[in-house]
């Protein structure tokens, strides 16, 4: 059906003109123009076109009020259209076998008047490959018999241990997995492992051992007539796509490399497990999340060819070179790229020693003046402490005049609030992160200490101080991690000295940790770093703490790294299914502030969801609490709206139980094509 609606056509001024003639527009071709942004996310791509509204044939109002109706109309389409409720469409996967898309998809196999589910829903068994709480949560309503994978046993039952442990486990936290882990326990009355068989009515599900985004992850492979059929969890997004890129941080064990230095290390079991559900030849996987996709070997090529062009590109301007040598870095390349694959790595650039004005102790640096007073650069350790109490005392430095942060790691902030008492001198940072500093608790990142500095004396990003013979500039710098930043050092007849923290080394850059928020927007992250080094008008040294040297770029080298991490943003760009990469590699664009804090029993507690909208347009984001183990929610779901690039905030309201322990919150956040269910959480400690 049609219906009639004035079409005032837009002039170039911009304001809306008017015609006397009515025109006749169906709302199919409507919507066809106005809204196919809305359509063309990733899960509304699968969700398909809109059938026609019968509305009836009837003039609606001329003027303003049509203006009124379209704007009620864009609300009205885009909300539905962010509505699983509303838009879900249900797929025939093969006969017998359908899925409902949505946030999670809900996968439903009949045989005799009975049913089997996979992911969620109310068959009388319901398998489940994986433990993620944004994905099985959806679970817990189940009313069937629970199937999950054997190696992530823990992660179903021992919620409670888990949330009570990572109360203090918070801080100093380098072992890097997500901490989207259910809050209550799920009760699994099967565990699988891989090889086994689970038979249901006539049908057979074979296990596979496919880990990547967990890394106890499991698949099913279901055969029906001649069709089979592999249900992956979060294996694959789409046509070669992952949902994201943070969840496959880990250890090495065979390079000696940690949790916190491994970048995408189960890429390595990703590409693996892929093969090993390519050599199964199904027809069709069906996902967690994400579109059916009905060219499975396709898009498995496609996705093991791009993370594997991701992590070459990210070894060759790795600064782990310099700290673990070709020889480590080779172990690391070789786990994802294959056996004797051509590993590239950046030669060491220019690195002599340190000028004498500058003394150096582990992760720590003085600048000495010339009338022996010094300032300090980090404190990250009793060592270090030490050392800079053990200069004072030997007269070798008479007096530290204050402190500067470079960033929030516990390697470089630990003992920095007994330093400041001590020597009873001030401590300085940028805007960005003075916050962090004087509240670790209210975050949750890499490395945090539990120390609060007090009075951080936050300066603007450019900020000069003049101090004895020196002049300072200081500089909001997030390379290594968001929280981070860096100070020039000038002085009198020598080669200025821009301290930056952890952000690069002579062999590249020090973008190791997917949790430190490398955001990859031209105007931060990265891509700021070099723009700032680029603008330096004065020859320069660069200064690492963990380098023994100070170092600098050629022309040659900053053209190499700059070239190779434009390169790199845009294969995160082809990886992922969202508008921006961003999404892929920053956890926390929606967080929960405080994260941590205390609260008496019974007492009420304001906490914020912190978006940030890292879209090239504007965004409508829901915000819909959740309150586990007695937490009562005072607030309804909310909105909020932010253009490009903005930040913002919903306030949310709780009342925590009357009993003593540690209490958990999480929120949905929904978008226009992204479905995030408990995504983040917030921990309530009552005491």
């Amino acid at each position: 059906m049609e219906f009639r609606i004035r079409a005032n056509p837009m002039p170039r001024n911009g304001r809306m003109g008017t015609s006397s003639k009515g025109s006749r527009v169906s709302l199919d071709s409507l919507i066809a123009g106005a809204f196919m942004p809305c359509l063309s996310t990733p899960r509304n791509h699968e969700l398909g076109v809109f059938h026609r509204l019968h509305f009836g044939e009837r003039a609606v109002g001329s003027g303003k009020s049509q203006v009124l109706l379209m704007k009620k109309l864009v609300a009205l389409v885009c909300l539905a259209i962010g509505s699983s409720a509303l838009f879900a469409r249900v797929v025939e996967v093969v006969p017998g076998c359908s899925v409902k898309l949505g946030a999670v998809n809900e996968v439903t196999i009949q045989r005799g008047g009975k049913a089997l589910s996979v992911y969620r829903g109310g068959g009388e068994t319901v398998l489940l490959t994986h433990h993620r709480r944004d994905v099985v949560t959806a679970a817990l309503e189940a009313k069937g018999g629970i199937v999950a994978p054997a190696g992530e046993k823990d992660f179903f039952g021992e919620t409670k241990a888990y949330w009570d442990g990572h109360w203090t486990k918070r801080f100093h936290y380098y072992t890097q997995q997500s901490t989207k882990v259910l809050v209550e326990p799920l009760k699994v009355d099967r565990w699988v492992k891989d090889g086994e068989v689970i038979s249901w009515r006539g049908l057979e599900f074979k296990v596979l051992a496919t880990p990547g985004f967990t890394r106890g992850a499991v698949s099913y492979l279901m055969n029906v007539g001649k069709r089979r059929v592999a249900f992956t969890g979060d294996l694959i997004y789409g046509d070669g796509k992952l949902f994201d890129l943070y969840s496959f941080q880990d250890a090495i064990p065979e390079a000696k490399v940690g949790g916190y230095h491994g970048y995408g290390a189960r890429l390595a079991d990703l590409v693996e497990s892929l093969r090993k559900v390519r050599a199964a030849k199904p027809d069709v996987l069906v996902p967690a999340r994400g579109p059916v996709v009905r060219n499975p070997a396709a898009a498995i090529d496609k996705l093991v060819a791009r993370v594997q062009a991701l992590y070459k590109n990210y070894l060759s301007t790795n600064a782990l070179h310099w700290y673990f040598k070709e020889e480590r870095m080779k172990i690391c390349g070789e786990r994802v790229l294959g056996k004797g694959a051509k590993i590239d790595l950046m030669p060491y650039c220019l690195h002599v020693e340190k000028p004498d004005w500058i003394l150096q102790f582990s992760t720590s640096r003085i600048i000495v003046a010339d009338n022996g007073h010094g300032f300090l650069l980090d404190c990250g350790g009793q060592r270090q402490l030490d050392f800079v109490k053990d200069v004072v005392k030997k007269g070798l430095v008479k007096k530290i005049d204050g402190i500067f942060v470079t960033h929030t790691h516990d390697d470089h902030s630990q003992m920095v609030k007994a330093a400041a008492e001590f020597f009873k001198c001030p401590v300085y940072a940028t805007e960005e992160y003075e916050d962090i500093l004087e509240q670790p608790g209210n975050y949750l990142m890499p490395g945090l200490t539990e120390n609060a500095i007090r009075d951080v004396k936050g300066m603007k990003d450019g900020a000069r101080m003049k101090w004895n013979e020196y002049e300072f500039t200081f500089r909001f710098y997030p390379g290594q991690m968001f929280y981070h930043g860096g100070l020039l050092a000038k002085r009198p007849g020598e080669k200025p000295v821009f301290f930056i923290g952890d952000s690069f080394a002579p062999s590249g850059i020090d973008d190791y940790c997917l949790l430190n928020r490398n955001l990859v927007h031209a105007d931060t992250g990265y891509p700021r770093c070099f723009k700032i080094l680029r603008e330096m008008k004065e020859d320069y040294w660069l200064i690492n703490e963990h380098v023994p040297f100070v170092f600098k770029f050629s022309d040659g080298e900053l053209d190499y790294l700059e070239k190779q991490y434009a390169a790199r943003v845009e294969i995160l760009r082809e990886l992922f299914p969202w508008d921006d990469p961003n999404y892929g590699i920053d956890e926390r664009w929606s967080t929960f502030y405080p994260y941590g804090s205390t609260a008496k029993p019974g007492a009420l507690r304001e906490l914020e969801v912190r978006i940030s909208n890292h879209s090239p347009g504007r965004r409508v984001f829901k915000v819909t609490p959740r309150g586990w183990r007695g937490v009562e929610i005072l607030s309804k779901p909310k909105t909020i709206e932010l253009d490009s690039r903005q930040n913002g905030a919903v306030k949310v309201l709780v009342r925590v139980p009357r009993t003593v322990g540690t209490y958990v919150v999480t929120a949905d956040v929904d978008s226009e094509g992204m479905q995030m269910r408990d995504w983040q959480e917030a921990l309530i400690h009552v005491e």
